[in-house]
């Protein structure tokens, strides 16, 4: 990314976890369903309360688009998309952090009825009640993003699988099957089981 450049954090909430990009970034925007988190946000210059289906924008205004934890609650990532593809200025790049949807921790919150769930997010997991959105996990896959780049006409510049055992570190069982399939999934073969994945898309021109 170019030093001064504008970036937008979709998803951004009371703090980005992307502060390298946001440090170099001349200015500074994020978007979040949740106002009273934004307000928070020290790190923005602008901030919208906004669905990243309908971004507060012109067309071309950012050199880079980031989110983490956002692409797996996309009910309609195919909209969500467009908009961040449209915002993006050509050259620019998409990145975005999320959850693999061919790992077994999606797989099992599946089958946790939604109220167990937000007692783990809140309980085991730390995490604040007003965070816990539902969860699609219908462009968290390698497939999957791969069609939605090719249909806005971004180009998939790199797309690499990343585990992490410490989501079950609550349990030591649990925690040690979780080390298990790590090694297990470091093969080549495997690393597409892993828990995460990071994206990056670029916009021609």
């Amino acid at each position: 990314m170019p030093p001064g450049a504008r970036v937008l954090d979709v998803g951004a909430g009371r703090m980005s976890l992307a502060e390298a990009a946001l440090q170099a970034a001349g200015y500074r925007a994020g978007v979040d369903l949740m106002a009273t988190d934004l307000r928070q946000n020290a790190r923005l210059h602008g901030a919208a309360q906004a669905n990243a289906n309908a971004l507060p924008f012109p067309a071309g205004s950012f050199a880079l688009v980031i989110n983490q934890w956002v692409v797996e609650h996309f009910a309609q990532p195919e909209a969500a998309f467009a908009e961040m593809g449209r915002v993006l200025a050509p050259g620019g790049r998409m990145v975005f952090f999320t959850t693999n949807a061919q790992n077994y921790v999606p797989w099992l919150a599946r089958l946790v009825p939604d109220g167990l769930r937000g007692w783990i997010l809140r309980r085991l997991l730390r995490r604040p009640e007003h965070e816990s959105f539902p969860t699609y996990y219908r462009a968290n896959t390698r497939q999957a993003i791969a069609a939605l780049a090719a249909a806005q006409g971004l180009e998939l510049e790199k797309l690499e699988f990343i585990g992490n055992p410490f989501y079950l570190a609550f349990s030591v069982p649990l925690f040690r099957l979780a080390l298990g399939f790590e090694r297990w999934s470091d093969a080549p073969a495997r690393q597409h089981l892993k828990l995460y994945l990071v994206a990056s898309l670029r916009k021609p021109g």
